[in-house]
This record gives C-alpha cells, sequence and structure tokens, in this order.
C-alpha cells in the first residue's frame, strides 16, 4: 500500500459514490496522502478539511474506484493512435486505398517504415489474407508492415522483406513465412516471425517513445483508467529501455496513472538474465516491475491458437504452440524461484493446458498467477484452474468480435465451453479485465457493455452470443475495479473506495449503471483522480 507520509489532501462532496460498484452508500469522500481515510455526508467530510484540502463540489456526479486495464500495450496504442488505423476495412483494395491516401497526407521521412494495424482477412471481400504484392501497390520505395488486428500474423511488401533479407527458405522457430507454390515468401508472417520482425526494425528514439507513451497514458486518464499493466518490451527495444523511459516519467511526475510492466521474456536465458541484475525488484510509487509474460499460443482466428483437437475447419492443424512443455515448465521454475508473478499468454485449451501442467509441475511457490485471454475452455480446465488459485485475465470485447467465427473454428460442442465469462467466474476463478490495446479499444465501457449484452455494435445476435454468458451490469463493471485490482495482486490496498484504500477515483457525468446497454459507450467521464492527485477533469 503507498505510503501516507504526504499531507496533500483532496474531498470530494455532493456527489453519489459507489465504492463496490454496488449501492451507493456515502455523499462524500475525503482522502489525504493518496489514502482514503473516510466516506460520510457532506458535513462531516467537509470538517476534515484543513484551508489547503482541494475540495471539489461534484455536483451530484456518480463516483466510483478507477479503472485497471489489466493487459494492454501501452507504447503501441500510443503509436496506434498516430498512425493508419485499419480496423473496419472490409477488402484489400480498400485497405490499399488507405494506405496510399495515408502516404499523401502524411509523407515519411527518409528511412521511416509504414506501420498500421488492424485488418481482419475474415471480413474482406476477397476472402483471403493480404501479401506483398498488394502492399508494393501501396509503396514500392518505403518498408511496410501491416499487422492483422491481433498482432500474431503480419504482411510485409517486398522493401520490408529486402531490408529484413527475408528471402527463400528464410525460417524463424516458432513461427510461419508462408510461402508460394515456388517457395517465394509472400509477406504472410506469424507468431514468432511477427516478434523477430518487430526485434528487427530501426530502434525508436527516446523522443518518439515519450510521444507514444504521452499519446496513450493521455487517453487512459479521459478514460478513467488509474492503473494498468502492459507489455512493452518490443516496442521499445528491450527490458532497460523500458525501464529508462519509465523511470524518467516518474522522476519527472510525468507518470498520471499506475503502471506496471509485463515482462514478455523469450528464453531462460533472458529470464536469468534480467533476474541476475535485480529487474524483476525494480520500481517506485507509479511505476513498477511486474509478471513474466509467457506467450503460449496463437490466436483463434488465424487458427494458431494451440488445440488439443484439430480445428473443426482445418483438419490436422491443431495450432501452434510458443514453447514446448519442457520449455515452460522451465520458464515458470525460474520465475517461481524469483518470487515474480506469472501471467499465461494462452487462448486453445491445448495451451492452458499446457500451463497448468506447468505449475502443477513447480516447486516454487507463485501468487497471483493468471492466464491472459483463456479463450478456449472446457469443465475439467476451469477445475484445475479453480484448485490450483489461477486467475483469468479476460477481454470481454473479444467474445462479441469473434463469435462469428467460434462454432466454424471449433464445432458446436467446445464452442459452448469457449469464452465462457461468466463460466469461468461460477467455477470459483477469480476474473479480472483489460483492452488488450491496440487489439481492442481502450476504452473499459467498450468491454463493459460487450460483457452485458454479449452483442457487436450492430446488436448481434439478437439476444447475445451465448446469453447465459452475460454479466449484470454491477459485476460487468467490478471486472475493471475490483477485479482488475484482485488480477493484479493488488487488491489488499486498492480497487475499492473504502477507508484505507487508495484514492483512485473517477467520476461521471452520467451514472453507468443505469444508462441504456448502448449508452455505455456514450458515458463521459468527469474526474480522474489518481493517488489522491487530480489527473483528469473535464
Amino acid at each position: 500500500m503507498p505510503g501516507t507520509d504526504r499531507k496533500d489532501s483532496i474531498a470530494l462532496i455532493n456527489c453519489e459514490i459507489y465504492p463496490c460498484a454496488a449501492s451507493a452508500t456515502a455523499r462524500a469522500l475525503f482522502a489525504r496522502g493518496g489514502v482514503i481515510l473516510a466516506l460520510g455526508g457532506d458535513k462531516e467530510i467537509l470538517s476534515m478539511c484543513d484551508a489547503k484540502t482541494t475540495v471539489l463540489d461534484m455536483k451530484g456526479r456518480f463516483v466510483f474506484p478507477g479503472f485497471t486495464d489489466t493487459h494492454n500495450h501501452l507504447l503501441a496504442t500510443g503509436r496506434y493512435l498516430e498512425t493508419l488505423q485499419l480496423k473496419g476495412v472490409l477488402s484489400i483494395e480498400e485497405m490499399i486505398a488507405k494506405g496510399r491516401e495515408f502516404l499523401e497526407r502524411t509523407p515519411l521521412q527518409q528511412g521511416d517504415w509504414f506501420f498500421a494495424r488492424g485488418w481482419d482477412q475474415n471480413y474482406f471481400r476477397e476472402s483471403r489474407f493480404p501479401n506483398r504484392y498488394d502492399l508494393d501497390r501501396i509503396s514500392r520505395e518505403a518498408p511496410i508492415i501491416f499487422e492483422r488486428y491481433c498482432g500474431h500474423i503480419a504482411v510485409l511488401n517486398s522493401v520490408a522483406m529486402k531490408v529484413l533479407r527475408i528471402g527463400r527458405g528464410f525460417k524463424i522457430a516458432g513461427g510461419v513465412v508462408s510461402v508460394d507454390e515456388n517457395g517465394e515468401p509472400t509477406g504472410i508472417i506469424s507468431e514468432a516471425a511477427v516478434n523477430w520482425v518487430r526485434m528487427n526494425l530501426p530502434e525508436s528514439s527516446d523522443v518518439t517513445l515519450t510521444r507514444w507513451y504521452k499519446r496513450a497514458t493521455d487517453e487512459m486518464v479521459k478514460l478513467g483508467v488509474t492503473a494498468a499493466q502492459c507489455d512493452d518490451i518490443k516496442m521499445a527495444g528491450g527490458s532497460e529501455r523500458v525501464f529508462t523511459l519509465y523511470e524518467k516519467m516518474e522522476a519527472e511526475d510525468r507518470m498520471p496513472l499506475r503502471i506496471t510492466e509485463q515482462w514478455h521474456l523469450r528464453n531462460e536465458a533472458e529470464l536469468s538474465n534480467f533476474i541476475d541484475n535485480g529487474g524483476h525488484t525494480r520500481g517506485g510509487r507509479y511505476f513498477k516491475s511486474g509478471p513474466l509474460k509467457i506467450h503460449v499460443d496463437g490466436t483463434l482466428g488465424a487458427r494458431t491458437a494451440a488445440l488439443r483437437e484439430e480445428y473443426s475447419d482445418d483438419p490436422g492443424n491443431r495450432g501452434i504452440y510458443a514453447h514446448s512443455q519442457s520449455e515452460l515448465n522451465g520458464l515458470v521454475g525460474l520465475a517461481a524461484d524469483a518470487g515474480m508473478k506469472i501471467a499465461f499468454y494462452a487462448i486453445g485449451d491445448g495451451a492452458i493446458e499446457r500451463c497448468l501442467n506447468a505449475l502443477e509441475q513447480s516447486s516454487g511457490s507463485i501468487g497471483a498467477c493468471r492466464i491472459v485471454h483463456c479463450q478456449v475452455g472446457s469443465p475439467d480446465l476451469y477445475a484445475r484452474m479453480a484448485r490450483l488459485g489461477v486467475m483469468a485475465d479476460i477481454q470481454p470485447v473479444f467474445a462479441i468480435s469473434d463469435w462469428p467465427i467460434v462454432i466454424p473454428r471449433l464445432g458446436v460442442e467446445r464452442a459452448r465451453w469457449s469464452y465462457a465469462l461468466k463460466t469461468l467466474a461460477k467455477s470459483g476463478i477469480t476474473v479480472g479485465a483489460g483492452s488488450d490495446s491496440p487489439t481492442e479499444p481502450l476504452n473499459p465501457f467498450v468491454g463493459i457493455r460487450a460483457a452485458v449484452t454479449r452483442q457487436d455494435a450492430n446488436n448481434r445476435p439478437e439476444h447475445g452470443w451465448m446469453p447465459s454468458e452475460r454479466f449484470t451490469r454491477a459485476e460487468a463493471f467490478s471486472l475493471y475495479t475490483e477485479g482488475g485490482a484482485k488480477i493484479c495482486g493488488e487488491f489488499g490496498w486498492r480497487g475499492t473506495l473504502l477507508p484505507g484504500k487508495a484514492a483512485d477515483i473517477v467520476a461521471f457525468m452520467e451514472n453507468p449503471l443505469t444508462v441504456s446497454d448502448n449508452g455505455l459507450l456514450d458515458v463521459k467521464v468527469g474526474l480522474t483522480v489518481v493517488d489522491g492527485r487530480i489527473r483528469y477533469i473535464n
């Protein structure tokens, strides 16, 4: 819990406070040194204030615990917010046209790469992946990399392939470099090959990283996000650059929310070096080193999520594992011995099974361990998760993005246990939620609406996909408050607005518990307070 040696204080009066996303119990709140000391009526709270207290008359606004985003890519989000966004593009021809238009409006400097993200071949009229020759029609001079919305598949143009020396016979362990019938690379890469490309792109300058950081954090506090766990190591170009950026931002008081880094370290050698240099114990009041992130498989949309049985629409294919079971066991053992928490990236039931196998064989103690995404499941896996105390770090919006492909990919029986978010909670598993931005929008209300309705932006399907998996409004809200803090192992000192908890507060102009389902997307944040300090006010 944050220290209370600071003397600054803040009071919110004349508001409707929901300490735990439940019934309102107070009209006012007082905090000192970033810690809530009291809830009560206006007169009671005003009596605690002194001449230096910041007193805010909220004029009846609705006050809740700040949102936690349990899993996003902060620097990638900042880059995404300033470049071409391909989400919603319905054809390769449209993608090419948008790429040309963007380059006309925003000419690249010599040596710059053209990056964009968000396309999904499942919605293309051409019913195929884009390839190098498609991107060559955008530019034959600038290197181009366009990532699929999931970030697990990308396509390069011919210039990019030449720069990276990706040619006939090029291979990356754990990745796929697609080739045509003549053995020539098509420009389409997936899984570890995408990571390899990211790691071999020209290093972004400190100025660029700081710009991306500010774009993302400005947007986050505007949306009421007061704490986030992020995966930035590839974007920054290494763990030390992550530390350099965030520790500098904290030292200069330019960190408007709490940030914890998830460390996506690829093998035991990288992890051992990180631990030996004390990386897992570094951190301050607002930024700290967080869990080891272990990438276990791919995505359902790309048919690379690792399944126990073959894909229903692709016989013989069971997806891709990023690690063998023995490699996974080794990473888990090293992390456990160092006292690091673990965030497994696992979507398929085969991947989830390997995660649980690794935890069961570990002799070390692992606290606050979770499976990020946890999309394709089964009763036996959920029972094992509950028994082991493994939490589920979910992204509710994936259910409404993916529902049209789930039955074709998995068949009816497996589909009924997939994206089963309410079932996870009913199974005794602690559940919290994040955005996975820029894969999906940063706005927590997009996820809350998805959890409540199980419908896409066009209100399809009519009654929601698998309506038995819908959350109540209060339950969905708590995924991003109480649940988020629990997932991060920090519920002891934040996640609710109760005395002794951190003064991480968001105030809304409308009551998010009573607006219409579609009205959730229009709820506006009027105030964001982090650690007792105003970080956004509208």
